[in-house]
């Protein structure tokens, strides 16, 4: 699990999963048992394999999500405002996705890793986001940092199935509505905000 800022550095990196495990398990022992925090007043945006919680916002599910599902910005019209906040939820988590494309690039031992035992993987993985940051940090002219990335699935690379019984037995009835008030009031505000726009 890993989470970035705006500026392409990772914030947190938990190594040590195996692949199959579910992301709401490995959220949640990260903030139980790992030290990852979320400051007061604040929230990290998580794709939907995530239950969204007043700390961590997904995108409305079986909706439109990918950016290249929107077309073009001249041509495009929301069929709703889940549908407009899906697009810009992934506008702003693409952040992540080109800083995972530009890491890869960077460390080319980050996708073939087999001949290391599984500890020595953990600890490459957090080597080079040690080092990743490092350069982020103090070498801006870097060619890295200004690199494309081709597309969103070379990123990503896997998409995990949804279990919604996990995520049950993982985050209170409560905070999941916080969480569903949360993202309805960022949509609704920025609705508004598109619609007024449009009448201009």
């Amino acid at each position: 699990m890993a989470t970035v800022n705006f500026d392409r550095q990772f914030v947190y990196i938990g190594t040590g999963w195996e692949g199959s495990a579910a992301d709401m398990r490995i959220l949640r022992c990260a903030c139980e048992r790992g030290g990852f925090t979320v400051p007061n007043g604040k929230y990290y945006l998580v794709d939907s394999g995530y239950t969204n919680t007043q700390k961590f916002i997904s995108p409305y599910r079986g909706l439109k999500y990918h950016l290249g599902e929107f077309g073009p910005k001249a041509h495009r019209n929301y069929t709703g405002p889940e549908e407009m906040f899906n697009h810009r939820h992934a506008q702003l988590r693409n952040t992540v996705e080109r800083t995972f494309g530009i890491w890869k690039k960077r460390f080319p031992i980050l996708k073939n890793m087999k001949s290391f035992s599984f500890d020595v993987q953990a600890d490459i993985v957090m080597t080079c986001a040690i080092i990743h940051n490092y350069i982020a940090r103090f070498h801006l002219a870097d060619a890295y940092l200004h690199v494309d990335v081709d597309s969103e699935e070379e990123v990503c690379g896997i998409t995990q199935s949804v279990d919604d019984n996990i995520f049950e037995e993982m985050i209170s009835v409560g905070d999941s509505n916080k969480g569903a008030l949360l993202r309805t009031q960022i949509k609704n505000e920025m609705w508004l905000m598109w619609v007024t726009t449009l009448n201009l």
